[in-house]
């Protein structure tokens, strides 16, 4: 079976996932990873970002558009189903929670 190649020249590379924005697809380790369209900007917006802290306000407001987090777990929950779809093993998920802040997408293996 014949795999649509990625559109290289807009694909988004973060380790072994690769983010095609335009074709709206992503792959992990070369196997294609569905994701909801939520995920997807998540994922989007981490790998735009890496290595930067990005608080569950910030996340909110680019992918929402709220205009107050006000505390919702919204973004804890999504948080969650894109680690489940995307991380081969949750003690090494790219998708580091920085305590009281938010989250960091990260190349190292630590925090």
């Amino acid at each position: 079976m014949r795999r649509p190649k990625l559109s290289v020249d807009t694909v988004i590379s973060f380790k072994d996932i690769e983010l095609d924005p335009v074709r709206h697809e992503v792959r992990r380790a070369g196997e294609r990873v569905e994701l909801s369209g939520r995920e997807f900007s998540i994922l989007e917006y981490f790998m735009r970002n890496p290595n930067q802290v990005l608080t569950r306000t910030q996340i909110a407001e680019h992918i929402w558009n709220f205009d107050s987090y006000a505390g919702s777990n919204v973004v804890d929950v999504y948080i969650g189903y894109l680690r489940k779809k995307i991380d081969v093993d949750p003690a090494k998920s790219c998708i580091k929670t920085i305590r009281g802040v938010g989250y960091k997408f990260s190349t190292d293996d630590g925090v």
